[in-house]
């Protein structure tokens, strides 16, 4: 996709460089050391070469005879005595005179990168002689090779990236690098993320966040730094460059607007992508609102890897020499931890976008949307209630069961079995979609005869409800509700009925629960209760209660069948606020209706050993 530059008159992009080139160099009237073996005056005019008289006069400015004998000095001078003759030089110029000297001695010297890369007049072109003037020729071919491509394969974003992060050179002084991610920071404001940031193209906000998520771990290094990171915390030791670019340049505040934060700077993109996914998935419409997903909660197929190996310099570890590519396998995790001694995992909500190719989606804590794409993609959601957008050949393995299936616009809800049905083999009510459990692999294929797997499937899981034929009463069975000796009912929906096994785990969540304090009695007894139906409801994966504890805002029980520590583990959890004011007798409820589920379909596991060793056997992934 071809840039569209800014366009501008060759006077007004000559003056707009100008003022990028006078704000950042600032003026002095008489020679100085920059420190950086070089004698300079003006607006960074320079007198280290051969022909000095030739731009001074070009430039207007008025020297006595005296003064040009000894400019003419420093001119066949050798190179290496030019800088302590220039900064002999007795003269002083006028502001005017420094101007006149950069707009027309110097800008001409620092235009040939900007020519050799094609580009216009226009705000673009002006930038990158303004970072030339700073970096020299020399280094924009040797050291920017990953802006160069991009320029070359018409990538504004990639450039974009490459000018606010990657060019700033490698000098040690945490000042000098201050001043230069500042002044980089203002120079990709003035090239700008986005043809045009008020209609924003669909095929421009991919880019965009192709290339955010291309970089993303170097754009939050560099902005926890020495800016603003994603969470909106500013650099510490007063080092946001962001704040100083727009302090120290006002001039260049009203000619190119503010330099936003990253998450401000992605806002036109997310918009545009948005609006995009709405009408591609208008059955999650109201899911996908701009308000739903910061802008850096947004995870897309970059559509290409960085470049690797060893003996990258610093400057190029962060390139790509790679076309995008629409059949592109992408490995896209959204799990962000705090910094610090113990870091701890950031509960957020984060939309995960594979394109083509066989993808591989890691949520965690949140309610996150996994939208595969093409390809035969692998889905894995954490703590929350994610939604899969899956596709034939795709496999979801969810950590807490909770959450939803949509295929082909469709929300997944289960089936039923009938007598006549195999064993293990569920049908949709519209007929549309069958459901073979094998183990704790659970196979979904449609009409079409395209399948999808859910992994570590629990009954429940995803909101699939597998509904058995209901059972016939045989002598011997008892009535659905025990009797006492005496025929009087018992009651086994109370906290006393339960059986010592359950009521030592109960003991256990209803202790944790009131070690964290901040509920009544009665909700503590609700917690726990809830907390017990949800680990009877997934009992086949969290094999042993091991650990109980609250994480967050959730009552976890864990199991860790190589060791606490180790992968892979499984849970099963409830967040508390949602199950406090839940009564506890709904959850024993649930645990009688689980049991008396289970007692029906003993005999049939009873009749068909090979299922139950499979079950045995099943896969024993999990993530917590």
């Amino acid at each position: 996709m071809p840039i569209d530059y800014h366009d501008l008159a060759d006077q007004e992009y000559r003056r707009r460089a100008s003022i990028l080139i006078q704000n950042f160099e600032g003026y002095r009237a008489a020679p100085y050391d920059a420190n950086d073996n070089m004698a300079t005056i003006g607006f960074g005019y320079t007198f280290n070469r051969a022909n000095n008289v030739e731009l001074w006069d070009r430039a207007g400015v008025q020297l006595s005879p005296a003064e040009r004998r000894q400019l003419a000095a420093i001119d066949a001078a050798p190179p290496e005595q030019r800088t302590a003759m220039g900064l002999a030089f007795p003269v002083q110029i006028t502001r005017e005179e420094a101007r006149s000297l950069l707009e027309n001695a110097s800008l001409p010297r620092y235009e040939g990168p900007a020519d050799n890369l094609g580009l216009p007049s226009s705000d673009e072109r002006a930038a990158v002689v303004s970072v030339t003037y700073n970096r020299g020729t020399g280094r924009m071919a040797t050291h920017m090779q990953g802006f160069n491509d991009a320029i070359a394969d018409g990538d504004r974003a990639e450039a974009w990236y490459q000018l606010r992060y990657n060019s700033r050179g490698t000098n040690p002084d945490p000042d000098v690098e201050f001043g230069l991610r500042a002044r980089r920071n203002m120079e990709a404001q003035a090239f700008g993320l986005y043809d045009d940031p008020r209609n924003v193209t669909a095929e421009e906000a991919r880019s965009v966040y192709r290339m955010f998520q291309l970089h993303r771990d170097d754009i939050q290094q560099n902005e926890r730094n020495w800016g603003v990171d994603f969470d909106g915390t500013q650099a510490a030791r007063n080092r946001n460059a962001i704040a100083q670019a727009n302090g120290n340049w006002p001039d260049l505040v009203q000619e190119y607007g503010r330099v936003p934060t990253i998450a401000a700077a992605l806002e036109p993109a997310r918009q545009r992508l948005l609006t995009d996914l709405r009408a591609e998935h208008p059955d999650l419409a109201d899911r996908l609102r701009d308000q739903d997903f910061a802008t850096t909660a947004i995870y897309l197929d970059p559509g290409r890897d960085l470049r690797a190996g060893n003996g990258l310099r610093a400057d190029q570890r962060n390139n790509t020499t790679q076309d995008v590519d629409p059949d592109h396998a992408a490995t896209i995790d959204s799990r962000r931890t705090t910094r610090g001694n113990n870091p701890r995992e950031i509960d957020s909500n984060d939309l995960l976008i594979g394109e083509g190719g066989n993808d591989t989606l890691r949520a965690h804590r949140g309610d996150d949307i996994l939208i595969g794409g093409a390809g035969r993609d692998r889905m894995e959601g954490g703590v929350g209630r994610d939604t899969y957008v899956v596709g034939a050949g795709d496999t979801v393995m969810d950590s807490d069961g909770r959450g939803e299936l949509r295929w082909n616009g469709r929300v997944l809800t289960g089936g039923t079995r009938t007598d006549a049905d195999p064993a293990n083999t569920w049908r949709s009510a519209d007929g549309n979609d069958t459901y073979a459990l094998n183990g704790s692999t659970l196979t979904i294929t449609n009409r079409q005869g395209e399948s999808m797997q859910v992994e570590n499937y629990a009954r429940g899981d995803l909101g699939l409800r597998l509904q058995d034929p209901p059972a016939r009463a045989t002598p011997g069975n008892g009535d659905a509700r025990p009797e006492d000796r005496a025929g009087q009912a018992q009651d086994p929906l109370s906290i006393e009925r339960l059986s010592p096994q359950d009521r030592a785990l109960y003991d256990r969540m209803h202790a944790a629960v009131q070690a964290r304090g901040g509920y009544t009695a009665e909700q503590a007894q609700n917690i726990a209760a809830a907390g017990l139906a949800e680990y009877h409801r997934r009992d086949s994966l969290v094999r042993e209660p091991q650990e109980v504890g609250i994480y967050g805002d959730r009552l976890f029980t864990a199991y860790f069948p190589n060791g606490q520590g180790r992968e892979p583990n499984f849970h099963a959890n409830v967040r508390l606020d949602d199950v406090a004011n839940t009564p506890a007798r709904e959850s024993l409820q649930q645990i009688d209706a689980q049991n008396r589920e289970r007692a029906i379909a003993a005999p049939t596991q009873q009749q068909d050993p090979q299922n139950q060793r499979q079950d045995q056997e099943g896969p024993t992934r999990g993530g917590r």
